[in-house]
């Protein structure tokens, strides 16, 4: 339904809102707190595990309590989080909060993805990935303006949270209609929705595919967003204002390519136009890894970010033809445990590589994981196909 479709990406946006403001608010909570500039690392390490938990859990937390529940408490948790970081008198309080927010985000990302992958097209799915790009990109602009106008980096994030709570109040109105354990039968009447056993899942080759496949492709995308500003300075002596523009433009490609490409699979078929931004993804990372010229080698990673843009969405919205509707929550669920280990992991080993061997580690990277995101994307088409004959050729017997 129309009105859904505009929650969820609602709901993206708002999810997008506090992912920046780390960046902006950590140099003014550190001096407020007097602590080391490293003491970021934890938070941030909280708000991960916190998310990965929700994340690999959250097939079965919906199957037992419904996606209403899960969205409106999950909802309720991230403006917690906020206020305490709004008003906290101490730093350490900011660690529990943390793992709050991460719990929250990580079941409210699992909870709307699961339910956009079995209702939405892959058009739909593209739009509401690209609505977090709009959410990701205001919540910055929002903490500045706050600071720049004297009000202070705790008046931005209880803005924030005031936007949420108003998420909150909306989950909770449209709690039965987001309710996913039941399905509406040809009468109207409410229809039991067969989940398998979480073992069940475990068993699934295809499964243990599309992780690898969300975490190579997270590393990917969050490698290139976290250290192209530090290689276009640092090792091509790009100026900074440059620098930052390109890559506050990366993640600017990355949403207009899902606004893109959600139009594209209106007339192709969705495996079609993820092959096609892998494609474009591949000969940009090829490009930026030789970076003839400051020109090309920007325009590369613009290029990236654009040709990357399909993959998330498009990948979930095949999750439950790919592994049926019975375990897609598990598989869900799965998937974004996967992006966000690749989110974090992948970027700070880069980061410990660049260290030691150099910042060239990161083009050698962007060329290798792309490699790995078209062969694991080829050969998990090809189990499924293999596995649906026999399938079939079984039923016939």
């Amino acid at each position: 339904p129309a009105a859904l479709i505009a929650m969820a990406f609602l709901a993206f946006i708002s999810l997008g809102l506090p992912d920046g403001l780390p960046g902006v608010t950590w140099p003014y909570i550190r001096e407020a707190f007097d602590r080391p500039l490293g003491n970021l690392g934890i938070l941030l390490v909280c708000g991960t595990g916190g998310y990965l938990f929700s994340g690999l859990a959250g097939g079965s937390i919906v199957r037992r309590t419904g996606l209403g529940l899960v969205l409106t408490l999950s909802s309720a948790g991230m403006v917690a989080m906020l206020l305490t970081y709004a008003l906290t008198p101490s730093f350490y309080l900011l660690i529990p909060a943390a793992i709050l927010g991460g719990l929250a985000s990580g079941a409210i990302d699992t909870g709307i993805n699961l339910y956009g992958a079995r209702r939405f097209s892959p058009r739909v799915m593209n739009w509401l990935h690209g609505s977090w790009g709009l959410g990701a990109t205001a919540g910055p602009l929002l903490m500045t303006a706050a600071i720049t106008t004297g009000a202070g980096w705790r008046w931005g994030y209880a803005l924030i949270a005031l936007i949420l709570a108003g998420m909150a109040v909306m989950f909770l109105v449209t709690m039965r209609r987001w309710e996913e354990a039941r399905g509406t039968g040809g009468d109207g009447g409410s229809t039991a929705m067969a989940v398998a056993p979480f073992t069940h899942a475990l068993r699934h080759p295809v499964i243990w595919l599309n992780v690898a496949l969300f975490m190579v492709y997270c590393g990917v995308e969050m490698a290139a967003g976290q250290w192209l500003f530090t290689l276009l300075t640092r090792t091509h002596g790009i100026d900074v204002g440059t620098a930052g523009t390109v890559a506050g433009l990366y993640w600017g490609a990355l949403t207009f390519g899902r606004l893109v490409f959600g139009q594209v699979t209106a007339r192709v078929r969705p495996l079609n136009a993820l092959r096609a931004g892998l494609a474009i993804a591949m000969v940009s990372a090829l490009l930026f890894a030789w970076f003839p010229t400051p020109a090309v080698g920007m325009a590369a990673a613009l290029g990236l970010g654009f040709g990357l843009a399909p993959t998330f969405p498009t990948l979930v919205s095949l999750t439950p033809l790919r592994v049926g509707d019975a375990i897609a929550p598990h598989a869900v669920g799965f998937q974004m445990t996967a992006a966000g280990a690749g989110a974090t992991l992948i970027p700070g080993a880069l980061g410990w590589l660049a260290q030691h061997l150099g910042l060239s580690v990161l083009p050698v990277w962007l060329v290798l994981g792309m490699v790995l995101l078209i062969g694991l994307s080829e050969f998990t088409e090809r189990l499924v196909r293999r596995r649906a004959a026999g399938s079939l050729a079984a039923a016939m017997a």
